[in-house]
This record gives structure tokens, C-alpha cells and sequence, in this order.
């Protein structure tokens, strides 16, 4: 019980500790395209976080709340930010999950929608292929949709699981900011290649995480919790 009652505080926690700033107005108007391009694939990242399959795979229902901190400086900060997903196994070999959740910035109010679904396989059900929609709205200057494809493998070690996977993120962001150099619509692909590290801690498994783009790199503490 003093397990479950500390994952909930953490979880509570990390939605109100955040730092990110999406906003267009302050940049000059000939560098508006490629600083939009920057939020457009930092956003891009902080959507394909996923649920990692945990090792006896003998769960129905998974919660995962975690804390992305972005290597590279957007708006003059490191932008900190937090995720919450759930993820639903109707069988073995097939999970779907969802993230609704929303964030409280100085100006802004970013709010997250998503599902996937996920197909487990291999001999020891260490291979998982996901697809996954997120939406980002509530933002002042954007709205963007981001697609992920994804493939991911586990190694069983003794202590833990070590996760190593390859995924291809499609975004589109539509604009609503005014300006003569900045297109009504931005998309593009962005490859990432995910690690993970999660160990099992009485009820609760502790995951780290990286996830390392061209663009930008991102490094997550996450509780997982199944049931």
C-alpha cells in the first residue's frame, strides 16, 4: 500500500514540475521557420514516449508516469516535462494504450491526446511493433499531430531489463501565428533511437530512459506500474 501511495505522489508530483516554453513571438522574423522546425521536432519527441512491455508480461492493465528533461535549449531553456500513459492488454500478444493529460506553463496549457496499439511477439514475447496518434493542442502559436512507428527488443538480464529499439516519428503542425516567413503547415520525419533500462522494485518497476534524435535528445525517469 506504501508503494501504490508513493507512485501516486510522484505521479502527482511531476505534472506540476515542468519547463518549456513553445511559444513563436519572441524569435526575429527571419529565423520563425527553423525555430518552428526545433518546437515542431522537440514536440515530436516528448510524443513518442511509449510503454515498455515488462518481463513476465502477465499484466492486463500498465501505468506509466515519467519526467522527459531535452538536452538541447528551445526558448533559452532545457524543456522538462512530464507524460502520463496507460496501456490496456485485451490479450497476450496485443496491448492498447492511451495518454490524455495536460501541462501548466507560465502562457500556456499544452494538452496531450493519443492512443496506439502495440503487437507483441517472439519466442519469449521480447519483440514489441507499435503504432501510435498523438495530438498536441492548447498551445498558443501551433497545433501538430505526430504519427510513431516503432520497434523495440528486450534483454532478459538478472536484475533488470535492458531495451533497445529504432523508431520513425511523422509530424504535421498546422500554424496560427502571422508571419510572411513562417508556412501555414510544417511536417517531417523524425528517426529516433530508443534505450531503456527497467528495474523491478517490489511492486513498482524504476525505468530510465533515452530517446536520441538528429535534432534533439531527450533522457526520462518513469515509475511503471502494473496490475
Amino acid at each position: 500500500m506504501k508503494t501504490i501511495l508513493g507512485f501516486f505522489c510522484f505521479s502527482f508530483s511531476i505534472i506540476f514540475c515542468q519547463s518549456a516554453n513553445f511559444s513563436y513571438k519572441e524569435i526575429a522574423e527571419q529565423n520563425i521557420q527553423g525555430h518552428a522546425e526545433k518546437v515542431a521536432t522537440t514536440s515530436s519527441l516528448w510524443l513518442s514516449d511509449h510503454i515498455n512491455i515488462l518481463r513476465l508480461n502477465k499484466y492486463k492493465l500498465y501505468l506509466k508516469y515519467s519526467q522527459s528533461v531535452f538536452f538541447k535549449e528551445i526558448n533559452g531553456l532545457n524543456w522538462v516535462l512530464p507524460s502520463f500513459q496507460f496501456g490496456l492488454k485485451p490479450t497476450d500478444n496485443l496491448m492498447v494504450s492511451g495518454k490524455f493529460f495536460g501541462v501548466h506553463l507560465d502562457e500556456e496549457s499544452p494538452q496531450i491526446i493519443g492512443g496506439g496499439l502495440h503487437y507483441i511477439a517472439g519466442e519469449d514475447q521480447d519483440w514489441v511493433i507499435s503504432f501510435q496518434k498523438s495530438a498536441l493542442n492548447g498551445v498558443n502559436d501551433f497545433r501538430m499531430v505526430s504519427t510513431l512507428f516503432h520497434i523495440d527488443k528486450r534483454f532478459q538480464k538478472s536484475f533488470y531489463d535492458f531495451f533497445i529499439g529504432f523508431g520513425i516519428n511523422y509530424y504535421v503542425s498546422n500554424s496560427y501565428f502571422s508571419s510572411i516567413e513562417l508556412p501555414k503547415k510544417i511536417e517531417g520525419d523524425l528517426n529516433c533511437l530508443s534505450l531503456a533500462i527497467i528495474i523491478p522494485y517490489k511492486t513498482i518497476n524504476l525505468c530510465a530512459s533515452s530517446q536520441i534524435s538528429s535534432k534533439n535528445q531527450l533522457l526520462q525517469l518513469a515509475l511503471v506500474k502494473g496490475f
